[in-house]
């Protein structure tokens, strides 16, 4: 199955790199080299390039360098319109951490292969806490709404109709982005249950109230600041008003978390208020840019 798959479809593997854990990174290329026809490391500018350069050239990974930390959308980007120019139908994106099992495409080449309009093939995400991140479908395949960048396998012709990533946004909700203007041009995304990706989200906190128990991922000021803009300028763009005032309550609760519960509160509480004020302030251009290019 997994021959015929690269036979047929030509998959380019992509990782998107910024101060990867170059043992993970490692595990991840060795998990995929041989299941892929070539595999393409996108670098944000990352301190330790010389030691990805040298992995690169060890494992035969052609390395594109970023000249600054461009964010995932635009690294997306880049790699993407490396397999467009070199004849790519499909391309799997994982990030650095993510490490894909034996015959991953065994499961994802019948998808790809008999479904009309599929965007997106994806596995079952699961974090080293053996957390399932996303849906888990309850049949071995699924039509799903979204899914993760990371271990999703997708048409290079889908990606060129709806624009590509949205670059604007950064890092955080890039995905669910890209999936909602997907099935809004007709494409399908499709999960399978067979197969998983070993994937990290980061270190995870468990507060217990009585019975009731509160998980959650820590992030930097960095992180919530994108978290925060995103929760308003990804509904808002795409006109979702459920969505857009979910996004303005998790940044509230999001707020009231880091008040609660978290080290550097100053410094993230900064962060978040900004994120979500250029929220705002995105929309607005976006908006006032499609008026005016109508």
């Amino acid at each position: 199955m997994y021959e015929t798959a690269k036979q047929n479809y030509k998959i380019l593997c992509s990782v998107i790199t910024y101060n990867p854990d170059e043992h993970l990174l490692v595990k991840n290329i060795e998990s995929i080299t041989n299941q892929v026809s070539e595999l393409v490391i996108v670098d944000n500018c990352s301190n330790n390039i010389a030691s990805i350069a040298s992995i690169a050239v060890k494992y035969n990974v052609h390395l594109i360098r970023c000249t600054e930390n461009f964010g995932i959308a635009k690294a997306l980007n880049i790699a993407f319109k490396y397999a467009e120019k070199n004849e790519f139908k499909w391309v799997l994106t994982l990030d650095q951490d993510s490490v894909c099992p034996d015959n991953y495409f065994k499961y994802l080449s019948p998808l790809m292969n008999n479904i009309p309009n599929v965007g997106i093939t994806a596995p079952v995400i699961v974090d080293r806490t053996n957390i399932i991140i996303g849906h888990k479908p309850k049949f071995d395949y699924q039509y799903v709404r979204t899914c993760i960048t990371s271990g999703a396998c997708t048409s290079v012709s889908a990606w060129k109709a709806v624009g590509g990533f949205d670059e604007a946004m950064f890092i955080d909700s890039v995905d669910f982005d890209f999936c909602f203007r997907l099935r809004k041009a007709g494409y399908k995304i499709v999960q399978t249950s067979l197969v998983k990706l070993d994937h990290s989200l980061g270190t995870s906190t468990t507060i217990c109230f009585g019975k009731f128990q509160y998980t959650y991922f820590e992030h930097n000021a960095f992180r919530l600041y994108y978290i925060a803009q995103n929760n308003i300028y990804y509904p808002a763009k795409n006109f979702l008003a459920l969505h857009f005032l979910r996004g303005n309550i998790r940044n509230i609760l999001l707020l009231l978390r880091v008040c609660l519960f978290e080290q550097n509160k100053s410094d993230k509480i900064k962060s978040i208020l900004k994120g979500f004020f250029n929220g705002y302030n995105l929309t607005y251009k976006y908006i006032i840019g499609r008026y005016y290019n109508e």
